[in-house]
């Protein structure tokens, strides 16, 4: 594997620095967090491998590391990072984000802000992603949606702007306290911020092993192409592994 701290020129990857400072914010100050009277309400943090098949880079895989924090059950903050191989070459993918619990009546609504970096460095292909988007999340459905402000940057080239209407959401078919069966689709997802022909549906499952520890498990079908059907790159994803919650 590729050194993990230099692109293909030599030099180091100054987003590599950027995006790893954004995945350990949001744990670093935990000692700090009850002297400004938060309480963390809930803790996520979870293991996973995801082999990808699709006909651009054939078969690629990851392994991620990702967790969650809930403060005073309003404001949630997530991180992840994913390394593995994107074809035959070193990939990277990470995020950061918040959502905050507006104090809305009825309706569980959330606004929320997202920082997703895809980078291939053999290829020196570095993509920016900013989602600021409105949530509203059920226990059986929910749907998110906003603008991806996606920075696309190929070796010395001016940065490719892009701006592309973002929308995830999910439905749960079956839903009780040691099982969970649902339907994903979008044209996002936590690590990855696709152009404006990326999309899948997934079916996903939780099935809870103890009270802290569980199962994760999804089945991806995915469209990678250009822009809407115009190129149809079709693959598939499986995605699985522990979650532990407390």
């Amino acid at each position: 594997m590729h050194h993990l701290g230099r692109c293909k020129t030599g030099k180091p990857c100054r987003s590599y620095l950027v995006t790893g400072f954004l995945v350990v914010v949001p744990f670093l100050s935990l000692s700090n967090l009850y002297g400004f009277d938060l309480r963390i309400t809930e803790a996520e943090l979870g293991l996973a491998y995801r082999p990808e098949y699709t006909r651009v880079f054939t078969y690629s895989w990851d392994i991620s590391c990702f967790g969650s924090l809930e403060l005073n059950e309003r404001l949630t903050v997530k991180s992840g990072l994913a390394l593995g191989q994107v074809g035959s070459v070193f990939g990277i993918h990470t995020f950061a984000n918040a959502a905050f619990a507006l104090p809305v009546p009825v309706v569980p609504l959330s606004v929320k802000a997202a920082y997703i970096y895809n980078g291939i460095p053999d290829y020196t292909t570095h993509i920016h992603s900013i989602l600021p988007a409105l949530e509203v999340k059920g226990k059986w459905a929910g749907i998110a949606v906003g603008p991806s402000l996606r920075f696309t940057l190929f070796d010395q080239d001016p940065p490719i702007f892009e701006p592309i209407i973002a929308i995830s959401g999910f439905v749960h078919v079956f839903y009780t306290e040691q099982l969970r069966i649902g339907i994903t689709s979008g044209n996002y997802r936590d690590f990855v911020s696709g152009n404006m022909g990326s999309y899948s549906i997934g079916l996903t499952s939780q099935g809870n092993i103890t009270k802290r520890i569980s199962l994760i498990n999804e089945l991806e079908i995915l469209q990678t192409g250009s822009v809407g059907l115009v190129a149809n790159i079709y693959g598939a994803a499986y995605r699985g592994g522990v979650l532990l919650h407390w």
